[in-house]
Protein backbone atom coordinates (compact mmCIF):
# COMPACT_ATOMS: atom_id res chain seq x y z
CA UNK A 1 0.00 0.00 0.00
CA UNK A 2 1.54 3.65 -1.06
CA UNK A 3 2.49 4.97 2.36
CA UNK A 4 3.43 8.64 0.51
CA UNK A 5 0.46 10.21 2.11
CA UNK A 6 0.76 8.98 5.63
CA UNK A 7 4.44 9.51 5.36
CA UNK A 8 3.38 13.44 4.32
CA UNK A 9 0.75 13.98 7.23
CA UNK A 10 3.42 12.86 9.97
CA UNK A 11 5.20 15.15 8.79
CA UNK A 12 2.74 18.20 8.48
CA UNK A 13 1.69 17.53 12.07
CA UNK A 14 4.57 16.70 13.48
CA UNK A 15 4.04 17.07 17.47
CA UNK A 16 6.61 19.83 17.79
CA UNK A 17 4.50 21.86 15.41
CA UNK A 18 1.13 21.63 17.51
CA UNK A 19 2.52 24.54 20.46
CA UNK A 20 2.53 27.23 17.18
CA UNK A 21 0.01 25.73 15.13
CA UNK A 22 -2.54 26.29 18.44
CA UNK A 23 -1.36 29.66 19.29
CA UNK A 24 -2.12 30.84 15.52
CA UNK A 25 -5.38 29.54 16.53
CA UNK A 26 -5.95 31.33 19.13
CA UNK A 27 -4.78 34.28 17.51
CA UNK A 28 -7.72 33.76 15.18
CA UNK A 29 -9.92 32.38 17.47
CA UNK A 30 -12.29 35.69 17.68
CA UNK A 31 -11.48 35.83 21.51
CA UNK A 32 -10.06 38.54 23.22
CA UNK A 33 -6.28 36.96 22.20
CA UNK A 34 -7.27 38.05 18.81
CA UNK A 35 -6.97 41.84 19.55
CA UNK A 36 -3.37 41.88 21.19
CA UNK A 37 -1.17 43.89 19.59
CA UNK A 38 0.56 43.00 16.04
CA UNK A 39 3.82 43.14 18.05
CA UNK A 40 2.82 41.47 21.29
CA UNK A 41 1.59 38.59 18.89
CA UNK A 42 4.85 38.36 16.54
CA UNK A 43 7.34 38.00 20.12
CA UNK A 44 4.75 35.18 21.70
CA UNK A 45 4.74 33.14 18.01
CA UNK A 46 8.64 34.31 18.20
CA UNK A 47 9.74 32.71 21.68
CA UNK A 48 6.92 29.43 20.90
CA UNK A 49 8.37 28.72 17.56
CA UNK A 50 12.11 29.06 18.65
CA UNK A 51 11.59 27.05 21.83
CA UNK A 52 9.11 24.37 20.55
CA UNK A 53 10.36 23.83 17.17
CA UNK A 54 13.82 25.42 16.00
CA UNK A 55 15.49 24.20 19.18
CA UNK A 56 14.75 20.91 19.82
CA UNK A 57 15.47 20.27 16.27
CA UNK A 58 19.05 21.57 16.26
CA UNK A 59 19.21 19.04 18.61
CA UNK A 60 18.88 15.89 16.18
CA UNK A 61 21.97 15.66 14.48
CA UNK A 62 23.47 15.69 17.93
CA UNK A 63 21.61 12.77 18.89
CA UNK A 64 22.04 10.91 15.61
CA UNK A 65 26.48 11.85 16.07
CA UNK A 66 26.75 10.78 19.78
CA UNK A 67 24.45 7.23 18.88
CA UNK A 68 21.32 8.34 21.39
CA UNK A 69 19.15 7.32 18.19
CA UNK A 70 19.60 5.96 15.49
CA UNK A 71 17.42 8.03 13.50
CA UNK A 72 14.53 11.20 13.78
CA UNK A 73 11.94 8.36 14.15
CA UNK A 74 12.92 7.15 17.30
CA UNK A 75 11.37 4.13 16.78
CA UNK A 76 12.97 2.35 20.34
CA UNK A 77 11.30 3.86 23.51
CA UNK A 78 14.57 4.21 25.76
CA UNK A 79 15.72 6.42 22.34
CA UNK A 80 13.42 8.77 23.47
CA UNK A 81 14.28 9.16 26.71
CA UNK A 82 17.09 11.94 26.11
CA UNK A 83 15.15 13.98 23.67
CA UNK A 84 11.95 14.44 25.36
CA UNK A 85 13.68 15.64 28.19
CA UNK A 86 15.33 18.43 26.73
CA UNK A 87 12.17 19.36 25.13
CA UNK A 88 10.50 19.57 28.02
CA UNK A 89 13.11 21.82 29.57
CA UNK A 90 12.85 23.56 26.69
CA UNK A 91 8.85 23.77 26.93
CA UNK A 92 9.21 24.98 30.58
CA UNK A 93 11.55 27.70 29.50
CA UNK A 94 9.13 28.95 26.74
CA UNK A 95 6.11 29.05 29.61
CA UNK A 96 8.58 30.35 32.31
CA UNK A 97 9.29 33.02 29.63
CA UNK A 98 5.85 33.84 28.69
CA UNK A 99 4.74 34.38 32.14
CA UNK A 100 7.72 36.42 32.33
CA UNK A 101 6.72 38.50 29.70
CA UNK A 102 3.07 38.63 30.98
CA UNK A 103 1.72 37.04 28.24
CA UNK A 104 -1.75 36.00 28.53
CA UNK A 105 -2.64 33.39 31.41
CA UNK A 106 -4.18 31.28 28.56
CA UNK A 107 -1.19 31.20 26.44
CA UNK A 108 1.20 30.41 28.97
CA UNK A 109 -1.04 27.51 30.17
CA UNK A 110 -1.28 25.90 26.70
CA UNK A 111 2.30 25.91 26.70
CA UNK A 112 1.82 24.57 30.06
CA UNK A 113 -0.10 21.88 28.64
CA UNK A 114 2.80 20.74 26.16
CA UNK A 115 5.45 20.78 28.82
CA UNK A 116 3.59 18.55 30.73
CA UNK A 117 2.63 16.54 27.65
CA UNK A 118 6.26 15.51 27.00
CA UNK A 119 7.46 14.97 30.31
CA UNK A 120 4.79 12.33 30.48
CA UNK A 121 6.23 11.22 27.22
CA UNK A 122 9.31 10.72 28.73
CA UNK A 123 8.50 8.85 32.01
CA UNK A 124 6.48 6.50 30.38
CA UNK A 125 9.08 5.84 27.64
CA UNK A 126 10.71 4.23 30.26
CA UNK A 127 9.21 0.90 29.96
CA UNK A 128 6.62 1.65 27.02
CA UNK A 129 6.04 3.27 23.93
CA UNK A 130 2.65 5.23 23.34
CA UNK A 131 2.06 7.61 19.48
CA UNK A 132 3.98 11.19 20.63
CA UNK A 133 1.89 12.13 17.64
CA UNK A 134 -1.23 11.65 19.17
CA UNK A 135 -0.84 13.33 22.64
CA UNK A 136 0.61 16.15 20.81
CA UNK A 137 -2.82 16.28 18.57
CA UNK A 138 -5.04 15.33 21.50
CA UNK A 139 -3.66 17.64 23.27
CA UNK A 140 -4.32 20.16 20.78
CA UNK A 141 -8.05 19.01 20.70
CA UNK A 142 -8.59 18.88 24.21
CA UNK A 143 -7.11 22.32 24.80
CA UNK A 144 -9.37 24.61 22.02
CA UNK A 145 -12.29 22.50 24.13
CA UNK A 146 -11.10 24.06 27.11
CA UNK A 147 -10.24 27.45 25.57
CA UNK A 148 -13.61 27.38 24.36
CA UNK A 149 -15.14 27.68 27.23
CA UNK A 150 -12.59 29.49 29.42
CA UNK A 151 -13.03 32.52 27.12
CA UNK A 152 -16.46 31.75 26.27
CA UNK A 153 -15.86 31.53 21.97
CA UNK A 154 -17.11 29.43 19.54
CA UNK A 155 -14.06 27.35 18.71
CA UNK A 156 -16.50 23.99 16.92
CA UNK A 157 -15.33 24.11 13.44
CA UNK A 158 -11.40 23.84 14.63
CA UNK A 159 -12.28 21.60 16.66
CA UNK A 160 -13.58 19.27 14.44
CA UNK A 161 -10.75 19.98 12.62
CA UNK A 162 -8.72 18.58 15.00
CA UNK A 163 -10.89 15.64 15.72
CA UNK A 164 -10.65 14.89 11.94
CA UNK A 165 -7.28 14.96 11.40
CA UNK A 166 -6.84 13.29 14.36
CA UNK A 167 -8.41 10.09 12.76
CA UNK A 168 -6.12 10.43 9.58
CA UNK A 169 -2.97 10.96 11.87
CA UNK A 170 -4.07 7.49 13.86
CA UNK A 171 -4.40 5.96 10.45
CA UNK A 172 -1.54 7.34 8.95
CA UNK A 173 0.94 6.38 12.04
CA UNK A 174 -0.85 2.98 11.94
CA UNK A 175 0.19 2.59 7.75
CA UNK A 176 3.84 3.11 8.68
CA UNK A 177 4.12 0.80 10.95
CA UNK A 178 5.00 2.63 14.26
CA UNK A 179 2.39 1.94 16.40
CA UNK A 180 0.29 -0.97 17.72
CA UNK A 181 -3.39 0.64 18.03
CA UNK A 182 -3.57 0.70 21.68
CA UNK A 183 -0.63 3.14 21.33
CA UNK A 184 -2.78 5.68 19.37
CA UNK A 185 -6.09 5.55 21.08
CA UNK A 186 -4.03 6.33 24.50
CA UNK A 187 -1.78 8.69 23.28
CA UNK A 188 -4.83 10.63 22.37
CA UNK A 189 -6.52 10.21 25.27
CA UNK A 190 -3.90 10.95 27.35
CA UNK A 191 -3.24 14.17 25.69
CA UNK A 192 -6.92 15.33 26.10
CA UNK A 193 -6.77 14.70 29.52
CA UNK A 194 -3.47 16.82 30.16
CA UNK A 195 -4.99 19.76 28.32
CA UNK A 196 -8.63 19.28 30.42
CA UNK A 197 -7.12 19.05 33.54
CA UNK A 198 -4.44 21.97 33.38
CA UNK A 199 -6.36 24.66 31.43
CA UNK A 200 -9.71 23.97 33.05
CA UNK A 201 -8.37 23.72 36.49
CA UNK A 202 -5.56 26.33 36.51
Amino acid sequence: MNKTFPKILSILLHPLLFPSIGILILFNSGSILEFLPFEAKKIILLIVALSTIILPLTFVPFYIYQKIIKNVQMDHSKERLIPFFVTFVLYTFCYYLLMRLGAPQTIANFILVGAVSVLVLFGVSFKWKISAHMVGIGGLTGALIAISFILYVNLDYFIMATIGLSGLLGYSRLKLDKHEPYQIYLGWIIGIFISLFILLLF
